[in-house]
């Protein structure tokens, strides 16, 4: 309660100490989904979830901007969704609240910007990092962006987790720390980046090491887009034990034109891996880097570092996973405010020590309406089917509920507003 109140006085003291903007959105949304082959038989089952943000902007003078971003969300840990999660009790919190300092031509540099409090720092696609508003008590730190034309290197230093004492008054020794380096700059009309990421965790061999690249823009023709992503990461381990490490990637391609009745056509196609172990040999093969983030329009296109999803995490899914996203959609030249969408996602894993694959994929169909600039409205039928049939995993004779693999038909209507 005192957390709310702190939050509603933030909002309602700084407008009157200095110019301020508020923005956010709000999304509702109502779901049916129908359950075939479960052994529960547990049939139909009708939700909804909720999504609001509110975003502040305050102008504290020439050179420095206030900024905070404060969420309330529905938890569902269980099933997640990027953005919006539902059925259980209502929860908020902060996002990003940090101050940041603009100087343009100091020193050397054309721009220098600093950013000093709680913030994200996505990379690319969010292969190796990525934002999540489910993020909402990490990344307390520093971020310095030093501008030189055309090159911009950017610095980012939190804190990820702090212990308290058991009085709860004041932290124990020792914290989660995480340090990240970008480079980004133009070859040839083409955005490329390189990146370093280091997790330092509480104890002596808990440290990570992400070394990644990508690229970014237009091949051939315009309006055919490209991004490709690759990243090496290395785990730091006891002397004597098999070395572990991993590779990770993703790429895209996509290709936007008109034709006929159609105002605008797109295709596209996304494909993510994240190497997993091969029960083949000694070593250990492992891509999960600490704050993964990216959403390819579906619950088995979602990953997210702290919720879940379809890569392999802290041993969620050894064997790692591969993901495959490929979307048309067109927009009629008549009814130019809609959209129409098919898109499917295939899910895999890396390698398969035990011929089984525990993942899901998804077909589904949907329809965008814009009522207006700030409202919009969804219709969405998805098809959610498991990859494998059941199996006695556990070697105790039986099929389980957790081993029990079924399809669901979901219906969802969303309807979002933005101010």
């Amino acid at each position: 309660m005192m957390n709310r109140t702190i939050i509603l006085l933030l909002f309602a003291v700084l407008p009157a100490a200095a110019q301020f903007t508020v923005t956010g959105d709000f999304r509702v949304r109502w779901y049916s989904d129908s359950y075939d082959d479960a052994l529960d038989s547990r049939g139909k089952e009708n939700y909804m979830r909720y999504l609001g943000r509110l975003r502040g902007v305050t102008s504290l003078g020439e050179n420095t901007l206030f900024r905070t971003e404060l969420i309330t969300l529905i938890d569902n840990p269980n099933a997640p969704v990027r953005n919006i999660a539902g059925t259980g009790a209502m929860r908020y919190g902060i996002t990003q609240i940090y101050a940041e300092m603009t100087y343009p031509d100091l020193l050397v540099f054309d721009v220098v910007r600093f950013r000093l409090g709680r913030q994200q720092f996505p990379i690319g696609n969010g292969l190796s990092m990525g934002d999540s508003y489910y993020f909402l008590d990490k990344f307390d730190g520093a971020r310095i962006d030093l501008m030189v034309a055309p090159f911009t290197l950017s610095l980012f230093g939190a804190i990820t987790g702090q212990n308290l004492s058991g009085t709860g008054l004041y932290p124990d020794p020792g914290s989660d720390q995480l340090y990240v380096a970008r480079l980004g700059t133009t070859v040839w009309k083409q955005s490329v980046m390189a990146y370093l990421i280091n997790q330092k965790l509480r104890g002596s061999f808990n440290d990570t090491y992400v070394a990644g690249a990508g690229a970014t823009g237009e091949i051939v023709y315009k309006d055919l887009e490209y991004n490709i992503e690759g990243a090496y990461q290395s785990y730091h381990t006891v002397p004597g034990l098999p070395g572990k490490h991993g590779l990770g990637y993703m790429g895209g391609v996509s290709y936007r034109w008109g034709m006929g009745p159609f105002r605008s056509i797109k295709v596209e196609s996304r494909y993510a891996a994240y190497e997993g172990d091969d029960a083949s040999t000694r070593e250990i093969e492992m891509f999960s880097p600490p704050y993964p983030s990216f959403w390819w329009g579906s619950r088995a296109g979602y990953v997210d570092g702290d919720v879940g999803g379809d890569f392999p995490r802290n041993g969620r899914n050894l064997e790692g996973s591969r993901i495959w996203y490929s979307r048309v959609y067109v927009i009629p030249s008549a009814l130019p405010k809609l959209r129409v969408q098919a898109q499917y996602i295939h899910v895999g894993e890396y390698v398969d020590n035990d011929d089984y694959n525990t993942m899901d994929d998804e077909l589904s169909v949907r329809a965008y309406y814009t009522l207006s600039a700030q409202s919009a409205l969804q219709v969405r039928y998805a098809r959610a089917f498991p990859n494998d049939g059941d199996r006695d995993l556990n070697g105790d004779g039986r099929i389980s509920s957790t081993e029990d693999r079924y399809s669901v038909s979901s219906i969802m209507l969303e309807w979002q507003v933005q101010f």
